[in-house]
């Protein structure tokens, strides 16, 4: 499917359910300064070609007008002739769309995933086990555990994107860049909102039992 290809009404769905995840996500205070980014496929998703909506560069996520998202391809090219420049982390949601054949991935900055991220950085990943939340990514069994990966936050995006392969594990449907923030994806924004926002309570809890422990 080309660009082309897809419907003025998809487009219009996909930007206004952006919009309603940015809105919500300002409200939490998970985009400090401009930090953050979002995006949703739209159309038919092929690991060859596919096209998503993405917040634009530089933009005040508290703010909403006609000029937050643009659509680019799975190279993370604007698909259309625009001033707007996509975040500049685009290419590691180009990676994680390629790799899961997801339909959104969302980005945020926050205390709890900062410091846990920097807390376990060295260990190459976050172990979490026997909470509760865990079941939200479809993990049922009892005192169930999973590892957070923890990838080096280098200022060459390039390179963060050329590890995620090696990196995303089918269970966990998230990565943190240490010292910096958290990407979540899903099938759908509904799924990835609930991912986001189990991951947060879990650092939370993470970090508040380190804190019992002194």
């Amino acid at each position: 499917m080309t660009f082309s290809d897809i419907t003025t009404e998809e487009k219009n769905r996909v930007l206004s359910e952006l919009a309603d995840v940015k809105d919500d996500f300002a409200k939490r205070g998970w985009f400090p300064g401009t930090s953050g980014n979002l995006s949703m496929r739209v159309g038919n998703f092929d690991a060859e070609e596919f096209h998503f909506a993405v917040t634009a560069s530089g933009k005040d996520k508290a703010a909403r007008t006609p000029e937050d998202f643009l659509f680019v391809d799975k190279d993370g090219k604007a698909c259309e002739t625009t001033s707007l420049k996509p975040s500049a982390e685009t290419l590691i949601h180009c990676e994680i769309y390629r790799l899961t054949g997801c339909g959104a991935v969302f980005h945020v900055h926050t205390v709890f995933n900062n410091l846990i991220s920097e807390y376990y950085g060295d260990q190459g990943h976050v172990p979490i086990q026997g909470i509760e939340l865990i079941k939200a990514f479809n993990i049922w069994e009892e005192n169930a555990a999973i590892e957070v990966p923890v990838l080096p936050n280098y200022a060459h995006i390039p390179s963060i994107a050329k590890l995620v392969p090696g990196m995303l594990q089918e269970k966990v449907p998230g990565i943190l860049l240490r010292n910096h923030g958290i990407y979540v994806w899903g099938k759908n924004a509904f799924e990835a909102r609930k991912h986001l926002e189990a991951f947060e309570f879990l650092f939370e809890v993470m970090y508040r039992g380190l804190l019992l422990k002194k």
